[in-house]
């Protein structure tokens, strides 16, 4: 199992808080902060299985929709 590699605009803090909700069993770990057009982007790993790993991105994806 690879882990999966985001850029997100959701601070970190925020995206710890979303594991927990979500009771993906994934490990986040902040890689590094990047600056785009102003805009301040978190690369973060995603460790875990695949099936925990799909959980927790849809809870994401979902989190950013307003659902």
């Amino acid at each position: 199992m690879s882990p999966l590699i985001i850029e997100t605009a959701v601070p970190f803090d925020e995206l710890e808080e979303l594991r927990a909700k979500s009771g993906a069993k994934v490990r986040l770990v902040l890689l590094s902060k990047v600056e785009r057009k102003g805009i301040r982007l978190y690369r973060v790993s995603v460790e875990g299985s695949e099936e925990e790993i799909e959980l927790f991105m849809e809870k994401l994806r979902l989190a950013r929709a307003g659902g």
